[in-house]
Parts: C-alpha cells; structure tokens; sequence
C-alpha cells in the first residue's frame, strides 16, 4: 500500500468512526438517522452481491425500504409510540414477498424469497436488536442510553486491531485459511487479550457494573465480532468479490465496517438478558 492509500485510508477510517460516535453519543435521532443510513445501505451492498453472477433479481428498493420501516418501528415500539408497528410491518413484509411467489411469473422467485429474507435477518434484525439494547439494560428510565452500544463498538475495535497488529507482527498460524487466509491463531488470540484489558478500562468508567461483568461482555464481542467478520468473509469468497462496496476509500462498503458488528448484536443481547434480567 503506497503512501496516498494509507493516507487516504487513515482519514476515512476517522471520519468513519467520527460518524459512529455521532451517532451513539448524540442521542435517539441521531442513532435512527445513522444507523438507518448503515441500515439501508448495507441492504444495497448485500442484496447487489447475491445477485453477482447469478439469476436471482432482488427487488433492492422494496427490501431497503421495507428494512428500513421495520428498524423505524422498532423505535416506535420502544418509546410507546407504536406498540403494533413493528409486528405490522414485519408481517407485511412477509406477505408481499409470499404474494410475490404466486403472482410473480419466475422460475427463481422462490431464491429471491429466500435472499431477500435472510438479508433482513442478517442486517435488518441484528441493527434493531442494537436499538433494544440502547433502551433496555441500564439503571435509568427505559429511554436511550449510549453505554451498551458503546462499549459494543469498542470491544470490537480493539479486538480486530490487535489482531490485525498481533497478526501482522506474529502470526504464524493459520485461522481457518479457508474463508480468510490473513487471520491467524496469535491475531485472535492477541485481540481476547486486549479485549480482556479494554473490559478493565471500561469497568472504571461504568461502575454500574463489575469487572466480571465487563470482561464477560468485552470476551463475547470479540469472539462472536470476529464470528461476524468471517461470515462476511465466507459471503464475499462465495460471491466472489474483494469488498461488498467502495463508499469508504480504502475500507470497503459499509457491510465491511460492520460486519463484526451484525453477529456480536445478538451475542450481546443474550449475554445481556442472561446477566441482567432478575
């Protein structure tokens, strides 16, 4: 990588993360706003590369707008806005797509079904899980708290750059080569361990919660983020491309940005529900 790539990849990668914390730390409006934009367009990238070299079209318009309402009605849900949106969209979204099978001449009508699902299951579902999570689990009222998501976003920094760095430096093991030939045993290894010393550093931060708390939490994100980023990797091998898109020099598509993220949700969620619930 020349000198113009790194640079221009340093300054995306801050301007990426600027937009994150945005998006965390200013509050419920800003959340919706940038990660419904995450939402929509990680949709777009995963949708186009289904269709890459076969004959399935996917109706990208229909499946971005339909996540997008559900992901907006999980909001309306957790502030008493809207108890039955998001039941109502999410079913109705199901009996277009059944709708579509029957009126919808085809022969491959039922793999676009099936795409179109799994994309709201994959991005759609795990993006909305992470709104609960804002709302729930913490010592205020059930209004937006920033802590959780947070700490989510952390965890799963540091864990993929010591991996990177770990790797780089010391990885002579091959982590399942098949599906992502640079990850190495040291890499994984390297980033549970400074995920174990983030979990210390946040648990003087949020002293709602104890240190074993903390490093169950930071444990879980790495292990399940890194989950995240293979899966994606076995998608993109599959579908053989580089990266899902180019919105972001030097990094890829959004989907490459949170890829660790979508399987460490519902990780968390659990872990969560286990820990906290009485």
């Amino acid at each position: 990588m020349n000198s113009k790539d790194l640079f221009a990849r340093i300054v995306t990668g801050i301007i990426y993360i600027a937009v994150i914390l945005v998006g965390i730390l200013g509050g419920k409006y800003s959340f919706i706003s940038v990660f419904g934009v995450f939402l929509v367009i990680g949709l777009y990238e995963f949708y186009r590369m289904t269709e890459k070299n076969t004959s399935h079209a996917i109706s990208k318009t229909f499946n971005m707008a339909s996540g997008f309402l559900i992901f907006f009605s999980a909001y309306l849900y957790l502030e008493n806005i809207c108890g039955i949106a998001l039941a109502i969209t999410s079913i109705t979204y199901l009996l277009i797509l059944f709708a579509s099978a029957i009126f919808i001449n085809r022969k491959d009508i039922l793999h676009a079904i099936i795409y179109s699902v799994f994309g709201q299951i994959y991005i759609t579902m795990p993006l909305s899980v992470l709104m609960l999570i804002s709302y729930q689990y913490q010592t205020l009222s059930n209004e937006y708290y920033y802590a959780f998501v947070l700490a989510i976003f952390i965890f799963i920094w540091v864990n993929d750059t010591a991996a990177f760095v770990i790797g780089s430096l010391f990885g002579k093991h091959k982590f399942i080569e098949r599906i992502s030939p640079r990850k190495t045993v040291e890499g994984f290894i390297g980033g549970i361990g400074f995920s174990f010393l983030a979990a210390i550093v946040l648990s003087n931060f949020f002293t709602d919660y104890s240190l074993v708390f903390w490093i169950g939490f930071g444990i879980i994100a790495a292990l399940f983020g890194t989950l995240g980023d293979l899966f994606e990797s076995l998608i993109k091998r599959t579908y053989e491309v580089k990266d899902s898109g180019t919105l972001i020099p030097g990094h890829g598509g959004i989907l490459d940005r949170i890829d660790s993220l979508l399987i460490a949700i519902p990780a968390i969620y659990i872990y969560l529900a286990a820990t906290l619930v009485s």
